[in-house]
């Protein structure tokens, strides 16, 4: 029994230090970047502009949050490992295990709670874009907003149902909430560049080639990145589909670099937005008003 507590409790806490070395490197990449995507949308006139530094803002606050409790776990898990030495028979070596194991769950609980509001933070600032590049039109934001509200509450439930619920009773597949996340970006992406090349066709069509070239340069940046996006996250689903207390170690660093990069690669996006706007001060008569708007 002491052989089997010890090595669960030392594969826990490899993954934990691992996880925590990754998610110090990717945090710091973050808050670089997050700072340099406020920074840029501070000098800009843009509309919109207050929206995006908001989000920013909170994406940077959910994040480092995010960082600090990997920490706090990584050391709840070596307090784990290092009660494993104490009498095994005795009550206060179990009330020890029970309560520092109530107590590892709760703040695994809060992390993905955080990630998965990071990611609808996320998400619901590109669903503001595609309908501030629809002219704001509430039809054709309602399916992408409609499949963000269950993305998030599958993400909160399956946080309950992995760290806090019953073992026994039935929990929720982790992989579906992700699935639904990939289903939303794909809609966004599709219908905001989808709206870009119709305007873009248009600005082709009366002579406007100046305004065309930076429509191309948007629309590249949002299929370059939306494709990113989902890269990770389908690399997140297979992580979950070996199993997310794997003892393999090429597996743990896989599935810690994919939740750590979803995070990144939004505020990638950002930046590159803030690098390639449209602001054409006179747009077609088709565009929409999108040339007034970041895309």
């Amino acid at each position: 029994m002491a052989d089997t507590l010890f090595s669960t409790a030392w594969t826990r806490m490899l993954q934990d230090v691992c996880k925590s070395a990754i998610s110090l490197f990717l945090g710091g990449v973050y808050f670089l970047l997050g700072l340099a995507a406020f920074y840029l949308f501070s000098r800009q006139n843009t509309k919109g502009r207050v929206v995006f530094m908001c989000a920013i803002a909170v994406m940077l606050f959910l994040a480092m949050a995010e960082l600090v409790l990997q920490i706090i776990v990584t050391s709840v898990s070596m307090r784990l490992l290092s009660s494993v030495g104490l009498d095994l028979d005795s009550v206060s070596f179990l009330k020890q295990q029970a309560s520092l194991q109530r107590l590892y769950d709760i703040i695994v609980f809060v992390e993905d709670a955080i990630l998965v509001t990071n990611n609808a933070v996320a998400d619901g600032l590109f669903a503001y874009r595609c309908y501030q590049i629809w002219g704001h039109n509430k039809l054709v934001i309602s399916p992408p907003l409609i499949f963000l509200a269950v993305t998030t509450a599958l993400g909160y439930r399956t946080a309950y149902s992995d760290n806090l619920s019953d073992p026994n009773s039935h929990t929720m597949d982790s992989r579906v909430g992700f699935v639904f996340a990939i289903v939303t970006n794909l809609m966004l992406t599709g219908l905001t560049a989808g709206r870009l090349w119709w305007t873009w066709r248009q600005l082709r069509i009366v002579g406007e080639e100046k305004f065309a070239q930076r429509y191309t340069n948007a629309i590249s940046v949002l299929l370059e990145s939306g494709a990113a996006y989902c890269l990770f996250l389908v690399l997140v689903i297979l992580a979950l589909s070996f199993g997310r207390t794997a003892t393999s170690g090429p597996l743990a660093t896989l599935a810690s670099f994919s939740y750590g990069a979803s995070n990144i690669v939004p505020t990638v996006f950002i930046i590159r937005i803030c690098l390639v706007t449209v602001t054409s001060p006179s747009p077609g008569p088709d565009s929409g008003g999108v040339g007034k708007l970041i895309v």
